[in-house]
């Protein structure tokens, strides 16, 4: 997924191309992925709506001022102006996507209905449990990244990539390990 503008909608997610992205005067990151982020950087001058770790990975990696990031809280919901006057309000949820430090998926309540964006994510059956995802709730729109859905792919399990990780190390101790490219550990 590369992006959308939520027609009939002011919400753009993962969309940074002014030109596509219409009307859209919320702009929301579900995480820092160059697929993601495509044409986001220091230029950027709009209000940018993100998790709190997106938010000082956006200031470090791509030099966005801070005066247009705004961070909200994981697990809980915001109202936010849809118009100039605060008069139109929706409700947005991030949810853990359980894909990259600081991914989220958005839960967007309003005068157009349900719309859950997930971004990249990795899926568990403790997502099903998330107070904003209760028993009866309806989506009415759905923006699935679907990256990884081809039944063929076997992913492990969180557990399990770190235990490889970890040994990978062991095996390399005098290398200098890239972790997704945000972090890098020497190893001496």
């Amino acid at each position: 997924m590369s992006g959308v503008a939520i027609p009939h909608t002011p919400i753009a997610v993962d969309l940074w191309s002014l030109r596509r992205a219409g009307c859209a005067r919320l702009f929301f990151l579900s995480h820092l992925h160059a697929d993601h982020a495509a044409g986001l950087g220091s230029s950027w001058a709009r209000p940018l709506y993100c998790s709190p770790l997106t938010a000082r990975l956006l200031r470090r990696r791509l030099r966005v001022s801070e005066q247009w990031i705004r961070a909200l809280e994981v697990g809980e919901s915001h109202v936010l102006p849809l118009d100039d006057v605060g008069q139109e309000t929706m409700t947005v949820t991030l949810l853990d996507a359980n894909h990259c430090p600081g991914s989220v998926m958005f839960l967007f309540e309003g005068y157009f209905g349900t719309i859950l964006y997930t971004g990249d994510f990795r899926y568990t059956p403790s997502m099903l449990k998330e107070p904003a995802l209760a028993l009866g709730k309806q989506i009415h729109t759905l923006y699935l990244d679907n990256t990884y859905c081809n039944p063929a792919l076997i992913l492990p399990s969180r557990q399990e990539a770190t235990r490889q990780i970890i040994q990978l190390i062991e095996k390399h101790p005098h290398h200098n390990i890239k972790i997704g490219e945000l972090f890098s550990f020497p190893l001496i």
